[in-house]
């Protein structure tokens, strides 16, 4: 196969990743599946935002902090828990999307709310806005779910202004979750997918290692489809389970923003750990969501050789 073959195989099969991953989202609006009420209704939005605002912790307050004052862009806005947040607090929000359905929720959300509304349909990995725009761009848990997710954060390097920073959450490779599903939930499916006597013992399971079982036993037993259904909404059934999530380690992520500086880690989520007096040791080393900071460097000087 030549090289134009093969370039052209990986765009169309990039396109159809893409694809369906506007349909998972579309049918599955991040957090809607949480909550028993109709997406879309004021009950919905209002259980959900009050499930997400119990989590506000010093971390998120210092954050709208760094917010206030500046022009911020989220790549991968949701239905809108975040923006509710920050636009609620003065801050100069712009929220972006790839999910048709998601941006529709986004906007009712905003409505009910009687909040200024500045949302946009487009792809994290050629985000339609100038270079050194934005004050502050963050993505939460978002641009590990895409193909080309390498692309994704050069656009967002691309359009945050020098001296601005970006805020982005990736799932954690170096963490208990990820050791938990291939050390322990992996094998245990495998045992019963060959087992089938053993599936007496699922009503005893946790409800996420039924869905996990269930979609294996309906679509095949894959390694890399169990790590990304282990961490979003999943359920067997045609677009009910996403079908991408990428982790990472704090080197990779530092590799995939060559050109940022000043560099901070941090770790959360410990679901399923079975010692709740250790969690506080555990959860800043093998948390599950890694979120990252840094800063894009301010322009140097360089007319006439001269450096500032």
């Amino acid at each position: 196969m030549t090289l134009t073959n093969v370039e052209s195989a990986t765009a169309t099969r990039e396109q159809d990743q893409k694809h369906d991953l506007r349909r998972y989202w579309d049918a599955h609006p991040i957090s809607t599946d949480s909550v028993p009420h109709a997406p879309g209704s004021r009950e919905s939005f209002e259980a959900i935002y009050a499930r997400w605002s119990a989590t506000t912790d010093q971390m998120r307050l210092d954050f709208l902090r760094e917010c206030l004052g500046k022009k911020v862009l989220e790549v991968g806005c949701g239905i809108g828990k975040d923006a509710r947040f920050l636009t609620e607090n003065g801050v100069d929000y712009q929220g972006l999307d790839y999910s048709l359905r998601t941006l529709q929720l986004a906007r009712q959300h905003f409505d009910f709310c009687g909040l200024r509304k500045r949302f946009v349909n487009g792809d994290a990995t050629s985000l339609p806005f100038p270079s050194d725009h934005f004050d502050l761009v963050m993505s939460i848990g978002v641009l590990h779910h895409i193909p080309g997710t390498d692309r994704a954060c050069r656009e967002v390097v691309r359009v945050v202004k020098p001296g601005g920073s970006v805020r982005i959450m990736f799932y954690n490779r170096a963490s208990y979750h990820y050791a938990l599903v291939l050390c322990v939930v992996r094998p245990l499916i495998w045992l019963m997918l060959k087992l089938p006597l053993l599936e007496y013992f699922l009503r005893l399971a946790p409800e996420k290692f039924r869905h996990m079982f269930a979609i294996s036993k309906q679509h095949g037993f894959q390694r890399d489809r169990l790590l990304a259904i282990s961490a979003d909404t999943s359920f067997a059934g045609e677009d009910n389970f996403i079908p991408i999530s990428g982790f990472y380690t704090e080197a990779e992520m530092r590799a995939l923003f060559p050109e940022m500086e000043h560099f901070r880690f941090y770790r959360r989520d410990l679901k399923y750990f079975p010692v709740p007096f250790l969690r506080r040791w555990i959860e800043p080393r093998w948390g599950f969501f890694l979120t990252m900071t840094a800063r894009k460097p301010l322009a140097r000087a360089t007319h006439a050789g001269m450096t500032p």
